[in-house]
């Protein structure tokens, strides 16, 4: 079954971003979120809900809730004598940094409350935690997606897990005109890579959906999609025009078996955000899964021209078309992979099958021994060379 692909945010390695729905930043300022948009979401198909699953989807308010006890810890650090005198987006960032002193990074989306009390989660329950705090002490804060790199990028069922993280600016004052353009910021990044690409800036509201996304995600990848369907619907409350879950809404929708409705939502997110690599490309493998071979044709080649500011995203691609076994369509974006993330193993060795797809036996063999000469996991190294072993 051809795989459809998602993205998010989940020990800031999965941000599962579906079939490609990635996330965010521009140098500078803030993004609309499309306020002027004038299409309107299409309706949901509610009759495709059947389960009582919305008791188990979290209210938005609980998302940044601290408790009476959080709130007086918090006050008691700022309290010290080492932190009085600080201004507040430095007490917000100290007491960040202690919290983390004993933190266990596991992939976990935790609301702010329970990442504290359980001092464990991933990169989004560490930016929830990061955003009451300010809350708390009225530091305005500003966030900024983060591409990562798809170190730890993995293939689940039919669903292709890669990864973004979010960036924290914080200001003691709300900045004025452009963001990350002028006044004083401390920025918080819990993750950050050297091979790490920014995204644009997003508000309030769209960072809290995205928490919603990564709960959708997870739940796609157990095949809950009543669920998933459930938890979309309540990021959108937050950011309607956010092409990220209207992608996963879709997919959930073909899922669940209404392809009109998905059809729907494919096109009002391309309205939106004409240019989305993960949008294109489920809506592309909508058309093939209806034989509808010439419109899918045409959006591969639009996809082939494209240029994406995450170009992390066109390993998903390749991905995707080495499993409808498209093999010059693999070797172009893996080879536009390659261009920017040299060091990924994993994209010489799909690469390497392209080529042996293509009936290139010496050039898959070069790009074998160059995946070998990257890696340092024995298990990877092992399987590298029984193929490269099988092709002489």
């Amino acid at each position: 079954m051809p795989m459809p692909m998602l993205s998010v945010n989940r020990l800031c390695h999965p941000n599962l971003v579906l079939l490609l729905c990635t996330v965010l930043l521009s140098a500078c300022s803030a993004n609309s979120e499309n306020s002027q948009n004038a299409y309107h979401l299409p309706q949901f198909n509610q009759a495709l809900i059947h389960s009582t699953s919305a008791e188990n989807v979290p209210e938005i308010a609980s998302l940044t809730y601290l408790s009476e006890i959080q709130r007086q810890e918090l006050a008691g650090f700022t309290a010290r004598d080492n932190i009085k005198a600080l201004p507040n987006r430095l007490k917000v960032s100290e007491f960040i940094n202690h919290k983390m002193t004993n933190f266990n990074y596991e992939g976990k989306n935790y609301t702010s409350t329970e990442s504290w009390s359980n001092q464990s989660g991933n990169c989004m329950a560490l930016a929830l935690l990061t955003y009451s705090v300010a809350k708390e002490l009225n530091v305005y804060p500003v966030f900024q997606v983060v591409h990562a790199a798809p170190i730890l990028t993995n293939i689940t069922s039919d669903i292709l897990v890669t990864s973004d993280h979010v960036r924290t600016f914080l200001y003691d004052e709300k900045p004025s005109g452009h963001f990350l353009s002028g006044g004083i910021a401390t920025v918080i990044d819990y993750f950050p890579d050297r091979f790490d690409r920014t995204g644009e800036i997003v508000s309030e509201s769209k960072f809290l959906a995205m928490f919603y996304r990564n709960l959708a995600a997870d739940a796609m990848l157990e095949k809950q999609y009543e669920f998933a369907f459930i938890l979309l619907e309540q990021g959108l409350k937050l950011a309607p025009d956010y092409d990220a879950l209207i992608n996963m809404m879709a997919i959930t929708h073909r899922r669940l078996g209404d392809e009109q409705t998905a059809e729907k939502l494919y096109l009002y997110a391309l309205d939106i955000k004409p240019n989305s690599l993960a949008v294109l490309s489920n809506y592309r493998l909508l058309l093939e899964l209806q034989s509808r071979t010439a419109e899918a044709k045409k959006i591969d080649q639009y996809l082939l021209s494209l240029e994406s500011s995450n170009p992390y995203s066109y390993y998903s691609l390749g991905i995707e078309a080495l499993e409808f076994k498209d093999y010059k369509t693999t070797v172009i974006f893996l080879e536009k992979f390659i261009d920017n993330a040299p060091y990924f193993h994993p994209a010489y060795f799909a690469l390497a099958r392209a080529q042996l797809g293509l009936g290139n036996t010496k050039k898959a063999q070069k790009i074998l021994k160059k995946a070998i000469e990257l890696t340092d996991i024995p298990d990877s190294k092992k399987h590298y060379l029984a193929k490269l072993d099988m092709l002489k």
